[in-house]
């Protein structure tokens, strides 16, 4: 039996709080379920022959977070695949091709899904997780993803950038995530390539994690899941 003098006061342990809980999983798609992308990309350039100088120029001008950038008009919706194509032919000769699902040189053609992703998605349902895919796309791309993914099998949610209207790195989408997932914030944990968006989805709330290599990322998603 424990005897406490007149002015002790017994102390509880306290515990360290550990992250909240992960209710629910979402994944892009480009880089995050499929390779990499960027290689892809720089060989269908190369294909195609691609000014590499003007290239390099346009890229340095473009920034993932310019809401009124061609590309994001037609990742939201706003801007017709026909126009896109016309102005970027006009802008960067060759370069609109990887974007025409009537090229050879598609991209999103050229992504091919990483299976060991597939398989850990499932497992993350069976496990009782939300999951989700949260993707900047293109509408006349969706037929391609769908065609190499079983999306309706494997996501609670999915949402497309161009059905919404709204694109990663925006705050409205990852607003619209959560209402979606019915969750907080806090519990969800958000998988990207592009660091914009990750900061993006942080600053909302959201955990998250930066993909290099689509496999190697799995031990590390275990590990966010353990500590919560």
């Amino acid at each position: 039996m424990q005897i406490l003098n007149e002015m002790e006061v017994p102390v509880e342990a306290k515990s360290e709080p550990g992250l909240p809980k992960i209710k629910a999983v979402v994944f892009d798609w480009g880089g995050v379920i499929t390779i990499p992308p960027g290689p892809v990309i720089e060989k269908l350039y190369r294909r195609i022959n691609v000014d590499q100088k003007q290239l390099r120029a346009r890229r340095a001008e473009y920034r993932d977070d310019d809401p009124n950038s061609q590309f994001a008009k037609l990742e939201r919706g706003e801007m017709s695949l026909e126009s896109y194509l016309a102005w970027s032919r006009s802008d960067l000769p060759g370069a609109e091709v990887i974007w025409d699902p009537q090229s050879p040189h598609f991209l999103f053609a050229h992504l091919a899904v990483v299976p060991q992703v597939v398989d850990g998605i499932s497992r993350l349902r069976e496990r009782g997780f939300v999951t989700g895919l949260l993707t900047n796309n293109i509408v006349e791309a969706w037929p391609t993803v769908v065609d190499g993914l079983e999306v309706a099998k494997l996501f609670d949610v999915v949402i497309n950038s161009a059905f919404v209207g709204m694109r990663k790195p925006e705050e409205r989408i990852y607003a619209y995530l959560v209402e979606q997932l019915e969750t907080e914030p806090e519990n969800v944990l958000f998988l990207d390539d592009n660091r914009v968006n990750i900061d993006a989805a942080r600053a909302f709330g959201l955990q998250a994690i930066e993909v290099k290599q689509p496999v190697e990322i799995w031990s590390e998603i275990e590990q966010v899941l353990e500590e919560t």
